[in-house]
């Protein structure tokens, strides 16, 4: 084929290639994409009402960076997510706003708890938001998430540089490295459901699991016990509490398989609560907060089902994500007794239609 030809070719491709993009933005968005979009908007909203709470009560510069990098990514996320929802004549979702963060409050969480949980939040966007784009068609949108999943990396990064340098991150235990490769021989590797006999003992994927509940379980836990304080409503203010007891019993029992093993425990050591009784966030916005890290926590559970060889791990794992569930469908019937939980949206109801 000839150089003229090449570009010929070339400049064909570009022009075709041009047009199925501009396509695909006309065409109508699909119920993922919706969803997605949806979901991330309210939970971008969310963390902009944090993110400058935090961003105005830290004073440490290297902190400080990180958390107005975050609000300045999530700020700009909301504004493009308001162009495609107009793009598609979609009504942009009430989610939460200026009448949901009091950034003159006293400061309730330390800076360090502040970093660690705004890591802890970028790297479920970065699940999230994975599973967003390779569901989505339209180039606007794959466009959007594809952006979002390098912003947030950027952020988790640079996060975790920060709290590495300040020795403020919990990192996983270590295992002795094996000297050769191995397989399985025979079922004693699964282990009994009621973990009698000798149990093998955890493997790298399922200590890796735990562990990483166990972190999510005690962010929670700060989070609610720093809300407990500052709450207005008795109702929420007795969820939060019935949260954080559930927290506290389901970490004693996921701590018990790292104590088996004599391996050390993810513990969040610092001061991260103050004693402010000033709310800088509405009874709303802490209510569905709470909601959304337990939702984050029940799908843990479950990638951590789908990940674990031993029988009795995964039967615990099933026992504690039934007790979150009921923990969620009660802050589920509160929000809605509030009238607080907006409505995500839905296909058209025929059978009412043709009534």
């Amino acid at each position: 084929m000839s150089d003229l030809q090449q570009q010929h070719q070339c400049n064909t491709e570009q022009v075709l290639f041009g047009a199925v993009q501009h396509n695909l933005s006309d065409i109508l968005p699909s119920a993922s994409e919706v969803g997605h979009l949806w979901t991330s908007y309210l939970a971008e909203c969310m963390s902009v009402c944090f993110l400058k709470y935090y961003v105005a009560k830290s004073k440490d510069p290297d902190i400080h960076a990180v958390l107005q990098r975050a609000l300045d990514v999530s700020s700009q996320r909301i504004n493009t997510m308001e162009d495609i929802f107009n793009s598609i004549h979609h009504p942009i979702p009430e989610a939460y706003g200026e009448n949901d963060v009091d950034v003159n409050a006293k400061q309730l969480f330390s800076e360090s708890f502040t970093l660690q949980y705004t890591r802890l939040m970028h790297k479920f966007i970065l699940i999230n938001y994975s599973k967003s784009l390779s569901t989505s068609s339209r180039s606007d949108v794959r466009r959007y998430f594809s952006e979002c999943l390098n912003t947030s990396q950027e952020v988790h990064q640079k996060a975790t540089e920060v709290l590495l340098a300040k020795g403020l991150l919990e990192k996983c235990p270590s295992i002795m490295i094996p000297d050769r490769v191995d397989f399985v021989h025979n079922t004693d590797y699964l282990g009994s459901i009621l973990g009698l006999g000798n149990q093998r003992p955890l493997n790298a994927i399922e200590i890796s699991h735990i562990v990483t509940l166990m972190e999510t379980k005690q962010l929670l836990k700060t989070l609610n016990l720093g809300y407990a304080q500052v709450v207005k409503s008795e109702k929420v203010k007795r969820f939060i509490s019935q949260a954080k007891q559930t927290a506290d019993k389901q970490l004693k029992k996921l701590s018990s398989y790292l104590e088996d093993e004599d391996l050390p425990q993810p513990i969040l050591t610092a001061n991260l609560v103050t004693d402010s009784t000033e709310s800088p966030h509405s009874d709303k916005l802490i209510m569905c907060h709470v909601t959304v890290v337990i939702a984050t926590i029940i799908a843990e559970y479950g990638l951590s089902l789908s990940n674990n060889a031993r029988k009795d791990l995964a039967a615990t794992f099933a026992n504690l994500v039934m007790e979150v569930l009921s923990l969620a469908k009660d802050g589920a019937e509160l929000m809605i007794e509030s009238g607080w939980l907006e409505k995500v949206p839905q296909t058209a109801n025929r059978k009412e239609l043709i009534n």
